[in-house]
């Protein structure tokens, strides 16, 4: 049995791995253009943007770990999912963009680009060193970086509901009138689900570091971790979103969630400001960086022989440097369709997951590749490439399409139907045999 401190600390492991500089940039944004209707955009936001990702987690506990999440594929297939996984949230999207935003918001405001280099070699070290000891994750994310990132936006938050800069301003776009169900779409777009399905490799280790054994424990644990996810995470952008919603007197332009912290940060505290968001910046993007690699190495370590641990690690976070400093910009252009795309597929295998007893392999098989191929539709559709006649189409006759979840009536159909015709087979096939 976990002591409370231990459990503690597995929470804000969990919390840490997902505070990514994406989800420090993208509530500010929100808060400001939802305005006068800020509760209830973020209650929208909120509900896919937190509650998916901790479903997600709730599922990887209920089937006993990540991997169990794609037993009832063929296993090319299965491993060629995770393969794909780990490579986005690794070191072809995730990483890399974690290195050159947590560069913008600490040194690249006073030395411009010069030091991407030498920054990038100094954080990819530092993630290799943590990452390296996966067996103590829970000290290194729980008990030490964590507490301080929490800290530091525990003054931020302190500062905004004390001292807002000014008042929520009318809503713009979207959340003039339809404020909830635009929150329902920026929370999913946030893509968390798929790092929860990543994450839950790291969890379960971490559980059994700690000498838990027990299936039925190892999930109880983790269900806990992710309860305390959601309240933190929540805490977090409910924060965030206040202070974009409060901070429209100090810009008229704001292009992002980013450039909003910076003036908050500079109109409470000066020079110091800019420390402080890129200190911030900086720990949420470490955090980040370490979770992934440590998921994708424990993921090949286990799955391809030849490969150890810590050479994963090692060629990772290389790779992820290399990418930061040559073309993470061209990189982005392909691998964001890899990921909008692999989103639904993560969230179709985390309906199966408790029906997976039920379902067989061509039904998982058909929603499956349901999920993928309306995925890369509503990829293209993201992008703004889906040709003009096809679009007003698809707006017209598939639902859900103009809130980019057009796979989700015809995957959640298509397992319904799986359900149903496994049902009808088994006894049949029994009989048979």
């Amino acid at each position: 049995m976990l002591s409370a401190r231990n459990i503690a600390a597995l929470g804000f492991m969990t919390f840490a791995m997902y505070l990514g500089a994406g989800n420090l940039i993208f509530p500010p944004f929100l808060g400001l253009q939802a305005g006068e209707h800020f509760a209830s955009g973020m209650a929208g936001f909120l509900l896919t943007g937190v509650g998916l990702p901790a479903l997600a987690l709730v599922m990887v506990a209920l089937v006993n770990g990540s991997d169990n999440l794609t037993a009832a594929l063929p296993k090319p297939v299965a491993t060629g999912f995770w393969v794909m996984v780990f490579i986005v949230i690794g070191p072809a999207f995730v990483i890399p963009r974690a290195i050159t935003v947590a560069y913008q918001f600490s040194f690249a405001p006073f030395v411009g680009e010069a030091a991407l280099l030498p920054f990038t070699v100094v954080f990819c070290l530092a993630a290799i060193v943590f990452a390296l000891y996966p067996g103590k994750l829970v000290d290194t994310l729980g008990k030490w970086l964590t507490p301080m990132l929490v800290v530091i936006l525990s003054v931020l938050a302190a500062t905004a509901f004390m001292s807002p800069v000014g008042e929520a301003l009318a809503a713009v776009g979207p959340y003039q009138d339809k404020a909830f169900a635009e929150g329902l779409t920026q929370g999913y777009m946030t893509m968390d689900a798929l790092g929860s399905i990543g994450f839950g490799w790291i969890i379960f280790r971490a559980i059994r570091e700690m000498g838990v054994e027990c299936p039925k424990a190892t999930a109880k644990y983790t269900l806990m971790a992710a309860v305390m996810y959601a309240v933190a995470m929540a805490l977090v952008y409910l924060s965030l979103a206040y202070i974009g919603a409060t901070s429209a007197s100090l810009g008229s332009a704001f292009g992002n969630g980013g450039e909003i912290l910076t003036a908050f940060t500079l109109a409470h505290f000066g020079t110091f400001g800019s420390v402080l968001l890129g200190a911030v910046m900086i720990l949420a993007c470490l955090t980040t960086a370490i979770g992934v690699t440590t998921a994708g190495s424990e993921f090949y370590s286990r799955t391809f022989q030849p490969v150890t641990y810590s050479r994963s690690v090692w060629v990772t976070m290389m790779v992820a440097g290399l990418v930061a400093n040559l073309g993470l910009e061209q990189l982005l252009a392909i691998t964001l369709p890899v990921v909008v795309a692999l989103h639904p597929v993560a969230i179709a295998l985390l309906v199966i997951a408790p029906l997976r007893r039920r379902l067989a392999t061509p039904a998982v098989m058909a929603a499956v590749m349901t999920a993928l191929a309306l995925g890369s539709i509503d990829a293209l559709h993201i992008l703004g490439k889906m040709p003009a006649g096809i679009d007003s189409w698809l707006a017209q006759y598939l639902p859900l399409y103009s809130d980019y979840a057009g796979w989700v009536v015809p995957s959640l159909v298509v397992i319904a139907i799986g359900v149903v015709v496994s049902r009808a087979t088994r006894p049949m096939l029994a009989v048979q045999s």
